[in-house]
């Protein structure tokens, strides 16, 4: 079977989401980002420089799985460190953005961990056969 991908805006339509596939027994990774102009870049320059690398790994080392692509929204939403910031508390708990995670599980990497292919490559490696 083949991945597919789902584009995801915010925090909501995530857990809407993860709610729709709680019962899917193949692996789901979460792809957080910073929100895309209408150019389809983004705000976050660290995110910018990792798409390419993170979008080739999943290409060439998922198979069967879903992978939702998360907007986290523009720079302020991100900023922002109070309670307003559903992302940054559990389940999520992200300190960074690019992250990628397993959802259910403890394996995910961010920031600059996203930029080294053995890292990539590792990670699929060990959350590959897992289910959710």
């Amino acid at each position: 079977m083949t991945t597919e991908y789902v584009p995801v805006r915010g925090y909501q339509e995530l857990q809407n989401l993860l709610n729709v596939h709680k019962a899917r027994t193949s692996p789901i990774y979460l792809y957080f980002y910073g929100e895309k102009d209408s150019k389809g870049n983004s705000w976050c320059p660290d995110c910018v420089t990792a798409e390419e690398g993170i979008m080739t790994a999943f290409r060439q080392y998922t198979r069967d799985a879903l992978v939702l692509v998360v907007d986290v929204g523009n720079r302020d939403a991100w900023m922002d460190r109070s309670d307003n910031n559903s992302f940054r508390k559990p389940p999520f708990s992200l300190t960074s953005i690019p992250s990628v995670l397993l959802w259910n599980g403890s394996e995910r990497l961010d920031g600059d961990q996203l930029l080294k292919s053995e890292l990539l490559e590792l990670f699929f490696e060990e959350t590959a056969n897992r289910t959710t």
